[in-house]
């Protein structure tokens, strides 16, 4: 198993990377192209790397509000403004390409 990488540059759609906290992740390539355009910082893998968190004033995975999906990626400050949305398929949490914003 692959370590999640550190930029969307680096991911290959529907590869299952693991994070550091043990979570499986995979991709679009939707998902990718919307994290390259939208999170040129990585902030939202950063936040997928660290997992599941308390909702409030955290960065990291919160549950998700909408149907279908169980975690969405939550971060603070410049970029915080979208959310990307993953649904658990077999055990790993893929990120189809659907986000919000708020």
């Amino acid at each position: 198993m692959e370590p999640l990488p550190n930029s969307w540059a680096d991911i290959q759609p529907d590869t299952i990377y693991q994070a550091t906290n043990g979570l499986l992740v995979s991709f679009s390539q939707a998902q990718i192209q919307l994290g390259i355009k939208y999170d040129q910082n990585n902030k939202h893998l950063k936040a997928i790397e660290k997992g599941i968190v308390a909702p409030r004033g955290n960065i990291g995975l919160v549950p998700s509000e909408v149907e279908d999906y169980e975690l969405k990626s939550k971060v603070l400050g410049k970029g915080g403004d979208r959310r990307f949305h993953g649904k658990i398929l077999d055990g790993v949490l893929h990120f189809p390409g659907f986000f919000t914003e708020h």
